[in-house]
């Protein structure tokens, strides 16, 4: 029987950013300088970027382990290729897997081979 699922995947993604670093002084600064600009939509997202600062972002959670350049997230389940459910958990450093249910100590199962031997996984949304 066919079957399908929206799911999210959590990719590593690299990418170069410049960050510019300035006192509240340079800032005002800087914006008088954009102000007085050509006008361009590069110009224009600049100063509106300085008009309103964003605040600092929280952290992402901590509650992920990677395996074969996939990020999995802890805090939910994922569906293996036969269509069990596993549950993570973090014990310490470590973190283990159950099928069914969530992992009650650091015994239990592997992460990595379950993800080897089961996967791919795809996150549970429903």
């Amino acid at each position: 029987m066919a079957r399908a699922q929206y799911e999210t995947r959590t990719e590593t993604v690299e990418k170069t950013v410049v960050v510019l670093e300035l006192s509240e002084d340079e800032a005002d600064d800087l914006r008088d300088l954009v102000a007085a600009a050509d006008g361009t939509r590069r110009m224009v997202s600049i100063f509106n970027a300085l008009q309103k600062p964003e605040a600092p972002r929280a952290e992402e959670s901590a509650d992920t382990f990677e395996y074969d350049g996939v990020r999995y997230d802890l805090r939910v389940p994922y569906r293996d290729r036969d269509g069990d459910v596993w549950y993570f958990a973090r014990f310490g450093d470590g973190v283990r897997a159950g099928i069914g249910r969530t992992p009650r100590n650091a015994d239990d199962g592997d992460p990595f081979r379950t993800a080897a031997g089961y996967g791919p996984l795809t996150k549970v949304t429903e």
